[in-house]
């Protein structure tokens, strides 16, 4: 009994080393085919001669910035189109050539994206980002090692070089002080002098509705739209969907909506303009559609009050 016993054991090891390294041969494999797959690429692209970092990423300058290069603590605003070496598109800021590829998401304000440095998951992008200057463009080629390695990852299939190409408009150490130029600058081009609330939103009534103001516990029905000072629309109300706020259940609403809706009157039209403090604040909102630092703009419009 004790050497049945025993020939198990020593077959169940001998059969998981067998299955570790079948998986090891299929691993090198798909690791030797990448970087066939990455060589060629270069060869195609006229990059023979671009040598890659210590990681092992090719950064490619496709036009020198004259700015500063940024560091982990930095915001950054960008542009980019992420790449396989096959040419297929998984990712952009660029609304037609994400709908033309079939990779638009509603979840998404495309454009310009701003966001932490050190938010990036991908290794090999943020280390490329941080080679290059503000104004720049550059090409950062990937290895699936500094990317997401063996795992499959939506469009992506396991052992993927990415190629992203990346345009940094802006490096921003100071994020306080470059969203108040930018709703300094926003401001003058509206022609807004109104002075701010005591708390920093700027309550601006088109129309002032009738009746009383809303109780603590009322509920307002209305429609509304919001953007981004560049004009970005990034959540809406429309008549066919409104939106229906009970006052006494909002504490998921951000401070400087609750602060403008209850100075409004059941008819009235208003404009709020919300300082990144009492919006979605430095972070930005947690599913990652407003930027950290964001100043919003909310047009609203109340149809009733009960």
């Amino acid at each position: 009994m004790h050497k049945k016993r025993s020939f198990t054991t020593a077959f169940i090891l001998l059969f998981l080393v067998v299955i570790i390294l079948t998986k090891c041969k299929v691993e090198d494999d798909r690791a030797g085919q990448e970087q066939q797959n990455l060589q060629q690429y270069l060869e195609l692209q006229g990059y023979t001669d671009v040598e890659p970092t210590v990681s092992g990423l090719y950064h490619v300058v496709m036009q020198e910035g004259e700015g500063e290069s940024p560091v982990e603590s930095d915001l950054i605003n960008i542009e980019y189109v992420g790449s396989l070496v096959d040419g297929n598109v998984f990712e952009t800021t660029n609304y037609d050539l994400a709908v033309s590829r079939g990779i638009s998401r509603e979840d998404k304000i495309y454009g310009p994206a701003r966001f932490r440095l050190s938010s990036i998951g991908i290794q090999g992008l943020r280390e490329g980002i941080k080679l290059m200057k503000e104004g720049g463009t550059s090409r950062i080629i990937i290895p699936s090692n500094l990317a997401f390695g063996s795992q499959d990852f939506g469009i992506i299939p396991p052992y993927s070089t990415l190629i992203y190409d990346v345009d940094l408009l802006d490096v921003i150490s100071d994020p306080v002080e470059h969203e108040e130029a930018l709703l300094n600058q926003f401001l003058e081009d509206n022609d807004i002098t109104d002075a701010p609330t005591e708390s920093g939103i700027y309550y601006l009534e088109s129309v002032a509705g009738t009746g009383d103001l809303p109780a603590n516990d009322a509920t307002i029905t209305l429609l509304y739209r919001g953007y981004l000072l560049d004009g970005r629309l990034f959540s809406e109300a429309p008549m066919a969907d409104p939106f229906v706020l009970s006052l006494d259940s909002s504490f998921n609403i951000i401070p400087g909506f609750l602060e403008g809706i209850k100075k409004m009157r059941e008819d009235g039209k208003a404009m709020f303009i919300i300082p990144w403090y009492l919006g979605y604040g430095s972070e930005g909102s947690d599913e990652g559609i407003i930027p950290p630092y964001s100043t919003l703009v909310f047009e609203v419009d109340v149809l009733s009050i009960q």
